[in-house]
């Protein structure tokens, strides 16, 4: 056997031990797909020994579902040990049920179908726009992005749209091999689909090579070597047998059921190996390590390169890795003096942290007119303007979040990513990945309630807000002004992992009491009641909604009574902070508290307790003056006030106990 197909026929071998032993996990594509993958790790440039080199090949598993066929690659050509595949999908394993990050040697985190590809798009949209730091005799930046993506994966709208998004930006150095199958979970998938890959990607603008025998690895890098000469995004569709050599070869039998010892080990013997499990012969390894000692000459002489560079390019190298405690400082530096709405005053704040940080970039969904979501004097990002730092999506929302994850992955940039809020469900999951991978990467969200007004409810954001709330490890900043706008930016710049801005579209006024260092706590007084020695109640709010609890206030502090209000831009991080700062904000005592939000109520009766109130939004809006609809749903200064009367007369007991 030719040792090429030997190292294929061990990753096949290798990959079926790993599910058969954790009794889960894909088979199909492991064996299927193993040329594939083998094409991709030959051709690659990385060095296991340095997982985080700044021009080493992406390599991408869009279809994550296959992950032990990865493994099975980084574990010959050094990156795993055979103790981490025998732990294939055990807890604390460095080799879980899809890719992550966490594992030195995997470049993203996939999970649902054609992320990955949309995230590859981010990857090579990252080396190309950092092609602008290359100097002659110094091409510090020049590497591939390679994609195995499966039929499911194609599926999936976002790869048409990242698919698109490619071709107009002339991501030559994206190379996708699509292991094409025609088997799904459910079937063969002219059940479902009966499109031509290769006329939609031609269609798209790409680039389009073809393997009519995927098991034909020659023919497989012969077309990656193709690719690396082409002006276009790059596929390579490879005509592959899902389960190859097994008894279900073909099937969508071996798509996600574990084999058996038998079906395993006959499996085993068609591919010419011994049945003995994760056996691996010293000539594989031997192989592969020759392969590895090429790929180590190249990162030596990058390394030389790219120290030669820092010297004789001081000011470019030092914008490679940013200061952004420089620009939080610029930030502080930012004052409003009059109302403005929180998007135009993250407007201003994006212009401070562009001009100080070259590594922000980043566009909207085809809305940076609304979101104003732009970096001023700097041209959109294409062929002829490399140096352009606005990226045109265009309306791809899904693709937006996953191609901007990709960019925050690459390593050098900030990100960012615009939409409406109510628009943010559809890259819901894109942000879900970024929070799962924490990247710092900020996603800027206009138009946050029922405010929106005569656009009507399918434009008026109710939910969203709270689902965003709901992901864990994920900043989301709702600024009642200016001021505390600046504190999300600060609090993104900061953080790392990534932050939502929700910002509104009307004007708000300069709150006196706004505070963008207390902002970062998460909660804070914002305006203290007036009588120190007793206290009626409390106002919480988020956004445009703590100015009519502040109006609220002094109506009520006029009929004699003490009122404190809480402005929470952050409720997540109020709660993280020491149990002290929690209780001299909301003491526990105090039971008379009444939270205003125009959005779902559910995430607030954490703040409210079991005897406060939710003022906010449960159902949709409507078309109409913003005024009406907020009068619908009884965010008015007048049911404020009668809400929190009827709610202190409720507690009286309580408060006579803390006073």
């Amino acid at each position: 056997m030719e040792i090429k197909q030997k190292v294929i026929n061990t990753m096949r071998a290798l990959g079926l031990n790993q599910v058969v032993t954790a009794n889960s996990g894909h088979t199909g594509i492991v064996l299927g797909g193993a040329p594939l993958m083998y094409a991709v790790f030959a051709s690659a440039n990385f060095v296991a020994s340095d997982t985080q080199w700044a021009n080493r090949d992406r390599i991408v598993l869009s279809a994550g579902h296959g992950s032990a066929l990865l493994y099975s690659a980084m574990h010959l050509f050094g990156f795993l040990s055979m103790e981490d595949l025998q732990n294939f999908r055990c807890f604390g394993s460095k080799t879980p049920g899809h890719p992550e990050i966490s594992t030195a040697g995997v470049d993203v985190s996939t999970g649902a179908l054609g992320q990955g590809l949309a995230n590859a798009v981010g990857l090579a949209m990252a080396e190309k726009m950092l092609q602008k730091y290359n100097k002659p005799k110094y091409k510090i930046y020049d590497h591939y992005t390679y994609a195995i993506v499966g039929d499911g994966d194609l599926m999936e709208g976002i790869s048409y749209e990242s698919a698109s998004f490619a071709s107009k930006n002339r991501l030559n150095k994206l190379i996708v091999l699509y292991d094409s199958n025609r088997i799904s979970l459910d079937g063969e998938i002219n059940i479902t689909s009966v499109e031509n890959a290769r006329e939609r990607f031609e269609a798209c603008g790409w680039n389009v090579l073809e393997v009519k025998d995927g098991n034909n690895v020659d023919e497989i890098l012969n077309c990656i070597n193709d690719a690396k000469n082409s002006d276009k995004p790059n596929i390579i569709i490879c005509h592959t047998i899902l389960g190859f050599s097994s008894p279900f070869a073909n099937t969508n039998k071996c798509h996600g059921n574990p084999f058996d010892i038998v079906s395993m080990n006959e499996t085993i013997k068609n591919l010419g190996l011994k049945s003995e499990p994760f056996n691996v012969d010293k000539e594989v390894y031997e192989y592969c390590a020759e392969l590895c000692a090429s790929k180590l000459v190249k990162y030596n002489e990058w390394k030389k390169l790219r120290s030669r560079y820092a010297v004789k390019y001081p000011s470019l190298s030092r914008a490679l890795n940013p200061d952004t405690k420089k620009t939080v400082s610029k930030l502080d530096g930012l004052k409003f003096k009059e109302a403005v709405s929180t998007r135009e005053a993250s407007h201003y704040a994006l212009q401070t942290v562009a001009g100080n940080l070259p590594a922000l970039v980043g566009g909207s969904a085809d809305l940076s007119k609304s979101t104003l979501a732009f970096i001023k004097n700097s041209d959109y990002f294409t062929e002829n303007t490399p140096n352009g730092r606005n990226i045109a999506y265009g309306v791809r929302e899904h693709a937006m979040g996953a191609i901007s994850n990709g960019i925050a992955l690459h390593g050098e940039f900030l990100p960012f990513a615009s939409t409406f809020l109510v628009f943010s469900d559809y890259m819901k999951y894109s942000i879900r990945m970024a929070s799962l991978m924490s990247l710092r990467e900020l996603f800027i969200f206009t138009h946050d309630s029922i405010a929106v007004g005569e656009d009507g409810a399918t434009h008026q954001p109710v939910e969203q807000i709270e689902a965003l709330r709901l992901i864990p490890n994920l900043n989301v900043f709702r600024p009642c002004d200016a001021t505390e706008t600046i504190a999300g930016y600060k609090l993104a710049l900061e953080s790392n992992k990534p932050t939502a801005l929700v910002l509104s579209r009307q004007k708000l006024p300069l709150i006196k009491g706004s505070d963008k260092n207390l902002a970062l706590l998460g909660g804070y007084v914002i305006s203290q009641e007036s009588n120190k020695k007793e206290l009626h109640g409390i106002i919480i709010a988020s956004g445009s909604e703590v100015e009519l609890a502040i109006k609220a206030k002094e109506i009520m502090e006029n009929d004699g009574l003490s009122i404190r209000v809480v402005s929470m831009p952050e409720r997540e991080l109020f709660f993280k902070q020491d149990k002290k700062y929690i209780e001299k904000v909301l003491p526990s005592k105090m039971k008379c508290r009444l939270v205003i939000e125009a959005g779902a109520t559910a995430g607030w009766y954490r703040v409210a307790g079991d005897d406060g109130v939710v003022l906010g939004v449960d159902g949709f809006g409507a078309s109409g003056k913003p005024t009406d609809i907020f009068n619908k749903f009884g965010l008015t200064l007048p049911n404020i006030v009668r809400t929190m009367d009827a709610l202190i007369k409720k507690t009286k007991t309580i408060i006579d106990s803390i006073i």
